[in-house]
Parts: C-alpha cells; sequence; structure tokens
C-alpha cells in the first residue's frame, strides 16, 4: 500500500510532477527508465522504480543516486526533485527564495498557505536576508 511517506495522508508531489513530465513529452515509463542513469554512481534504475514513482506505490523516499538518475533522464536539476520527495514523503514543502544572482535560501512553507500568503512569505524572507547583510 503506498504512503507517501506522511502516514494517513497521501502525497503526491513528485508523482504528479513525474506524470506530467511523461504527458507533456509523450514519453513512456519504460522510454524515461530506459534514460534515467546517475551522472556520479552510473547508477539505472529499474523500469519498476519508475512505475513505482508515477504510480504512487513507494513506501520510502528515493534515494539521492536515484532521483539523480531521474533528473537527469527529464533534464531537471536535482533539487527540484529533492524538495518534491521531502514534500511527498517528508511532508516538508520548501520553496527557494533568491536573494540575490548568486545566493538563495530555502523556506519551510507551512502547510495549507495559498499563493498569495506563499508570495508574502517570499518577500519577508529576502528582506530578512537582506537585513542580515548589513
Amino acid at each position: 500500500m503506498p504512503s507517501g511517506g506522511t502516514g494517513d495522508v497521501l502525497r503526491d508531489n513528485l508523482t504528479r510532477y513525474v506524470v506530467a513530465y511523461l504527458e507533456r513529452t509523450g514519453l513512456s515509463v519504460r522510454e524515461l527508465a530506459r534514460r534515467a542513469r546517475d551522472p556520479i554512481s552510473g547508477l539505472s534504475p529499474s523500469h519498476g522504480w519508475v512505475n513505482d514513482i508515477v504510480s504512487n506505490a513507494m513506501e520510502r523516499a528515493p534515494d539521492l543516486r536515484r532521483l539523480r538518475a531521474l533528473a537527469a533522464a527529464m533534464g531537471e536539476p536535482v533539487e527540484n526533485l529533492a524538495r518534491l520527495a521531502a514534500a511527498q514523503w517528508l511532508g516538508v514543502e520548501v520553496t527557494e527564495v533568491p536573494v540575490d544572482s548568486d545566493e538563495w535560501l530555502a523556506v519551510r512553507v507551512p502547510p495549507g498557505l495559498d499563493e498569495q500568503g506563499r508570495e508574502r512569505l517570499r518577500r519577508m524572507a529576502v528582506d530578512l536576508a537582506r537585513h542580515m547583510e548589513t
């Protein structure tokens, strides 16, 4: 039984993202799995593993090697997939807030915060980060 890592509350952040990618590109799960290879370790996750992501049937969060492989196959930064996995399996949603051209900070998003609240949170985080620099 899929747990999404959060007990009774099923989350599917990474699952929805990968499914949307497959729909957008027209790739099959098998084709995505064939493309997946971790650029550091060389690990290639199985078709079954990718299928478990797509069907939200994984009991545990994926390890970093598999996330890197999936990110490489999708042409995505691994940080994006790691953030989605954290939300799905750990129930922790974070957002990146750019501070300047080469710095950013991650902020935990309170559960249930709407988009207007998220934008206020981002502005407050940027203001705080800039204040800390002075």
